[in-house]
């Protein structure tokens, strides 16, 4: 039986709650490892608020005073959801433990009962022109994504592609291995299931070169075999080449040249430093001039992986030390690990973590462009390749489209 512990303490006890705001603060481990659980998610039933612990498993929460009459609930992938009324927790300072869940079915057994549908039309409208009949994916691939070509493998017999195609984490140990096998898990929401954060909007991760190249392959062959009406007649998913995926990471619309430094580009000058909103404007090229990230619109961001206001416009590996604004989330830039595929904004092509979040492989076997969650800014920009082998946890990858034929 898995157990974990959670330990909550309140500031100022001789307060009364009439008069101040609720500081809970804790650590959540497992009981039977000793092992912290990162990335437990901890909220209230009817108030927005949410935080989730750290990497050692540390949490802080601020909340209100008008929460008192609200439930507090701390869940975690595998494990019971905890739920109690937050004045009980704020007076008792007590130890809790919670049981596996018997609800947690195989993962190969989820996947094979599940049918995800096939949403073309939201495809069709996720897929924003590059240029010609070059198109990309506005997001990276992610779990439930992925999850829907494993399941095709599995209830089509084809076990030992499923084998050679699922995520591998056999290279973790500890507390990240413990992450690992709740974010690649498929979870159904059930009772037992409703508080506990899922993955499935999260990217795909922790798979091979050639696992995403087969993914295209499928994909192509579930798009093209569609019955019905569908924008295009014929397409071919796949890996980007280096110079697309930079351009794509560039977003702007107006390029000239499959050449990154052959671009030039319209910026926002700033009438004074610090500004982040440009009244007037001028071309510049891209060489030279050190455009690191998509936000280069305004000139003085193009190099930047903060605003004026210290908040980090992309899922990096915040340097040690610095300044971040204000987050709810146990990291400088909101994440420990992975972000949502829709995170932060969209760039100028209308694609969402083209630097950061998950490096994004290209069709050379072992290099990923962008930067990750698990680089550092400097190491996350549109001119960035990183090198991988086998499966990671820092690399997933986004398809690109070509249109074959249109009618």
């Amino acid at each position: 039986m898995k157990t974990f512990l959670i330990v909550l303490a309140i500031a100022s006890p001789c307060i009364s709650f009439s008069q101040m705001a609720i500081k809970l603060s804790g650590k959540v481990m497992d009981a039977k490892t000793d092992q912290p659980l990162i990335s437990a998610n901890i909220g209230l039933k009817k108030y927005p608020y949410s935080t989730a612990t750290d990497g050692v498993g540390n949490f802080q929460f601020d909340l209100p005073n008008d929460v008192l009459d609200d439930t507090l609930f701390i869940s975690y992938v595998g494990y019971k959801t905890f739920k109690d009324k937050v004045t009980n927790l704020a007076t008792s300072n007590q130890t809790f433990r919670l049981e596996e869940s018997s609800t947690v079915l195989d993962e190969v057994v989820v996947l094979q009962q599940r049918l995800y549908k096939f949403e073309r039309k939201r495809l069709e409208s996720e897929m924003k022109v590059i240029k010609g009949n070059l198109y990309a994916c506005q997001t990276e691939v992610s779990n439930k994504e992925y999850n829907q070509f494993l399941g095709y493998l599995l209830r089509s017999n084809q076990k030992a592609l499923y084998e050679r195609y699922k995520p591998d984490i056999s290279q973790y140990e500890g507390s990240t291995l413990t992450f690992f096998k709740g974010y690649h898990y498929p979870q159904d929401e059930t009772k037992e299931t409703k508080y506990a954060k899922g993955y499935g909007d999260y990217p795909i991760v922790n798979i091979t070169y050639e696992a995403a190249i087969a993914y295209c392959e499928w994909f192509t062959d579930l798009y093209n075999d569609t019955k019905g009406k569908k924008k295009f007649k014929k397409v071919k998913f796949r890996l980007p080449s280096l110079k697309e995926y930079q351009i794509a990471a560039l977003g702007y619309k107006k390029f000239q040249s499959w050449e990154l430094d052959e671009n030039e580009v319209e910026v926002g000058i700033p009438e004074k430093p610090g500004d982040e909103v440009a009244i007037k404007h001028r071309t510049i090229a891209v060489k030279g001039n050190e455009i690191l990230y998509p936000w280069f619109w305004v000139y003085a961001m193009r190099n930047k992986g903060q605003n004026i206001r210290n908040c980090w416009m992309g899922n990096f590996k915040v340097p040690s030390g610095s300044v971040s604004c204000q987050v709810n989330k146990p990291d400088g830039d909101g994440f420990l690990f992975t972000a949502p595929v829709i995170s932060f904004f969209a760039m100028g092509m209308g694609l969402y973590n083209v630097v950061g979040n998950a490096a994004e492989m290209i069709d050379v076997k072992g290099k990923a462009c962008g930067g990750s969650w698990n680089h550092s800014p400097e190491e996350s920009t549109i001119r960035s390749v990183n090198t991988y082998s086998g499966s990671d946890g820092a690399v997933g990858f986004r398809v690109f489209m070509d249109v074959v034929d249109e009618k």
